[in-house]
């Protein structure tokens, strides 16, 4: 679609004046910005213009819950049959069915328009590749380029676009339904499920597919509501509610999502909700499993290749993947990054720590909460476990504190260099995202968020002793008070 270039093109004076003001942001991992101020309709406009220009004739269209996002939606509908392509809108649908719904009806490109876990006055353009993949750096490079160029791709009356209905969640439950070897065994446990779709984007997806493997499903937040219900990124303060109710109603199991339902946060009837870590490798382990009593297994497939998540991740999903003879490795951050080192190595699974679940023999490669509960459940199933209590108590607990701290950006680069000096000494160093220290008690990151205006300090000791320790050293190198 794209071809490799060595010119990085700027954008537009404008667009970066809004990019400067804070209000809009642009990057490999999509447009975010706010309304008013950031995502205006002109702007937005010539965005699609320049997606549609460097694109090929057929594009998937879908949106969360946002209340900007059937208006957007529209919009970018209306431009693209002016430019003469074929519309299959998904209408409502989380991010990972519109990627999967890209690559089962082979289209060529797709749109999903939302802001992920950004407050509800932003909204967002997430542009896919075939395949359903997300823009790398390379198509960023060519869509920039179409944008200062301003190319005007509309086309005459006789030669516009058309739009067709898709149902995409339906789509994507039947893949994932396909995927995991043991559902007659998950449906004969009838596991009690609460799901807290946070009114966003998986409010019926995730609650079918769960309904399709016999669980009976407690909605909490499932509401077609013109707003979130809770904050939506899903933190331990966001839900509590989620977990008193995990609690009282004695669940095998519970189920968050943020609002474009690409991350999960499990919950249980002891602990309430529990941190996002745990999800990737409570899924693994579901895989794993499958794996071993040889369901999971290719005809014929005698390899095991390996697990990729990203620097930020938790220590614990290595531990699953070394325990069952998976290799290991770590990439930057972001799910392009991660899944493009799952196509490089060959990968069976992979994801993010912040409860993103990657299988790659899924239509929707790239972090899917559905993926993600029905592996955990399988994982349940598997080993005739009740509840997800009892899978607890066969991983260690996680030891790890995610920080977000407010820095201008001039003043980042001097932040790397000052941890670098304090810390780097010792410790094993990787810069590919900004810098991350490895250490025989556990390991700091320090990075730019690409979708916030923050820099991220996360860190992870072996033990609580560690954690504590590598903290206050990290803190102390920036300059902060512990």
């Amino acid at each position: 679609m794209a071809n490799s270039r060595k010119k990085n093109y700027s954008l537009r004076a404008d667009v970066q004046k809004s990019v400067d003001s804070g209000n809009l942001m642009v990057s490999v991992s999509g447009i975010r910005g706010t309304l008013p101020g950031g995502f205006r309709p002109d702007h937005l406009a010539q965005f699609i213009q320049a997606f549609a220009s460097i694109t090929g004739n057929s594009i998937v269209l879908g949106n969360d819950a946002r209340p900007s996002g059937p208006a957007i939606r529209e919009l970018i509908q209306g431009i693209l049959k002016l430019s003469g392509k074929s519309v299959l809108d998904t209408g409502l649908a989380p991010t990972p069915t519109v990627k999967a719904v890209v690559n089962q009806k082979k289209a060529s490109a797709g749109i999903i328009v939302t802001a992920s876990h950004n407050p509800i006055q932003w909204n967002g353009l997430k542009f896919l590749k075939k395949g359903g993949f997300f823009f790398g750096s390379s198509e960023l490079e060519s869509w920039k380029e179409s944008l200062a160029l301003a190319t005007d791709v509309t086309v005459p009356p006789a030669k516009l676009g058309n739009t067709e209905k898709v149902d995409g969640i339906s789509l994507h439950i039947n893949s994932i339904l396909k995927r995991i070897p043991n559902i007659n065994q998950i449906r004969k446990k009838k596991y009690k499920v609460v799901v807290d779709a946070v009114n966003g984007a998986g409010r019926e997806a995730l609650p079918a597919l769960l309904e399709a493997l016999g669980c009976k499903v407690v909605r909490l937040n499932c509401e077609p509501s013109a707003g979130f219900a809770r904050p939506p990124e899903p933190t331990p303060a966001a839900l509590k509610e989620f977990g008193k109710l995990c609690q009282k109603d004695k669940v095998a199991a519970g189920f968050a999502l943020d609002p474009d339902a690409d991350r999960l946060v499990p919950g249980t009837a002891i602990a309430g909700a529990i941190n996002e870590e745990y999800t990737l490798p409570l899924a693994l382990m579901g895989f794993v499993q499958s794996l071993r009593s040889g369901t999971g297994k290719k005809k014929g497939s005698g390899v095991k290749q390996g697990v990729v998540v990203n620097l930020s991740s938790s220590l614990l999903t290595s531990l699953v993947a070394q325990e069952a003879g998976l290799p290991f490795s770590r990439s930057p951050v972001g799910e392009a990054n991660v899944v493009e080192s799952m196509l490089k190595t060959s990968a069976v699974f992979g994801g993010e720590g912040n409860g993103g679940v990657i299988d790659p023999a899924l239509p929707s490669y790239g972090r899917d909460s559905l993926a993600g509960a029905a592996w955990i459940l399988s994982a349940m199933a598997q080993f005739n476990i009740t509840s997800l209590d009892g899978m607890l108590q066969n991983l260690p607990a996680i030891h790890m504190r995610k920080e977000k701290i407010e820095m201008k950006r001039p003043r980042i680069p001097e932040a790397f260099k000052k941890l670098k000096k304090s810390m780097g000494a010792r410790a094993n160093v990787d810069e590919r995202d900004g810098l991350w220290l490895g250490f025989p008690e556990g390991w700091v990151h320090l990075r730019a968020s690409n979708t916030e205006p923050v820099v991220r300090l996360i860190v992870e000791g072996r033990n609580a002793t560690d954690l504590e320790t590598l903290h206050q050293a990290a803190r102390k190198s920036l300059g902060m008070r512990n």
